[in-house]
């Protein structure tokens, strides 16, 4: 169950039917059990309402990231202060505040990929999946890495116009 003040009270009312009905006793405290993805999400949202601010002194100067690209320290602190999830966010709702800029996101990602504008790092022409921009919901804890993978995936389209 999740954490919602409600639920405190159906598990009270519980113990008060359990006890009256059948002389049973039930610790409204001792036996909740609370959702654990509720808790990931609480968990989450003071995490991404917070991250911005990190305290950076005790990391070191470069390190390794999983695909061993080597990351530089001040370039990461400028990265994450400048609030790259706020920045998704604008960017997914500009996108979707009208339908004539829905329609031409979705036709770059077609036309793009039909016309071979996109290029992995290497040179290599690749073809960005064919998916929407998605927004990140408080509710929904897993939302904002979601809309994280859509972004960058669809990184070129967000950032260049084919020439």
């Amino acid at each position: 169950m999740d954490n919602a003040p409600n639920n405190d009270t159906a598990m009270s009312e519980l113990s008060r039917t359990l006890w009256e009905d059948c002389k049973f006793t039930f610790d409204p405290i001792d036996r909740r059990v609370c959702c654990l993805p509720h808790i990931y999400n609480i968990c989450v949202q003071h995490m991404l309402d917070n991250y911005t601010d990190a305290d950076f002194t005790h990391c070191p100067w470069t390190w390794k990231n999983l695909a061993g690209k080597v990351i530089d320290r001040d370039s990461y602190i400028n990265s994450v202060c400048t609030d790259p999830i706020g920045y998704g966010r604008d960017v997914m709702h500009t996108v979707h505040l009208s339908g004539q800029r829905w329609t031409n996101f979705w036709e770059t990602i077609l036309s793009g990929n039909e016309q071979e504008w996109f290029i992995n790092d290497t040179g290599d022409i690749v073809k960005l999946p064919v998916v929407q921009l998605l927004c990140d919901i408080r509710t929904r804890w897993d939302s904002t890495y979601y809309m994280i993978n859509h972004m960058q995936a669809l990184q070129q389209v967000c950032d260049d116009r084919p020439k």
